[in-house]
């Protein structure tokens, strides 16, 4: 005679439902970790993220990388008129004073952001002896955004001959310290024939 033991199926399956969170629990554990350990300054920590081909799992938090930036970048023109005057410099752009509700929508961060790009890249290309900057594509984007600036500023007017920009690097809140003319620009022609095109001109 076989004597079957008697199984309790509530015991099985409460014993089920306990290792769920268990492997639940454990599993969120190793991927806190991963993305913590993928965040460290080391790169030889981002061999974690090299097991996330979508690079979705895994997020890399480092906002500041490798080294944050202690400065922004003011961009000045000055123009010489139609009548042969020469004005005094003044900003093209300026810094956005920051408010609480930018947490939530601050569009013209992205126009800040991208100016810093450039002035960056073209202060970049300073450095490598005999260059001639001029003839980037990144002098060009900056100098086409100071010459819209200048079209807006004399709209309805008499286009100046001319304009000239220089970048100026600042410590921004810090006012200890004065701000750095790290370029200038040749003398930029104007002429009513180079206005800014429509959108959607070819």
């Amino acid at each position: 005679m076989t004597i079957t033991p008697a199984v309790e199926t509530g015991t099985v399956a409460s014993t089920s439902r306990g290792v769920i969170p268990v492997l639940l629990l454990g599993g969120l554990a190793m991927w806190f970790v991963g993305t913590a350990a993928s965040q460290h300054p080391n790169g030889v920590f981002d061999r974690v993220r090299n097991h996330d081909k979508v690079g979705l799992l895994l997020p890399n938090w480092r906002f500041f990388a490798p080294e944050p930036a202690q400065h922004d970048f003011h961009v000045l023109h000055r123009v010489l008129t139609a009548d042969g005057s020469q004005t005094r410099w003044e900003q093209t752009t300026s810094i956005a004073p920051r408010r609480w509700t930018q947490m939530v929508w601050f569009p013209d961060r992205r126009r800040e952001k991208g100016l810093f790009d450039v002035c960056a890249e073209l202060i970049s290309l300073m450095n490598i002896p005999g260059l001639d900057t001029t003839g980037f594509p990144v002098f060009r984007v900056l100098r086409d955004f100071v010459a819209l600036a200048v079209h807006e500023e004399y709209a309805g007017q008499e286009l100046p001959q001319g304009l000239q920009f220089v970048i100026a690097r600042h410590t921004g809140h810090d006012q200890d310290h004065e701000p750095d003319y790290i370029f200038l620009s040749p003398f930029v022609p104007l002429r009513k024939a180079e206005s800014v095109p429509a959108e959607g001109a070819a």
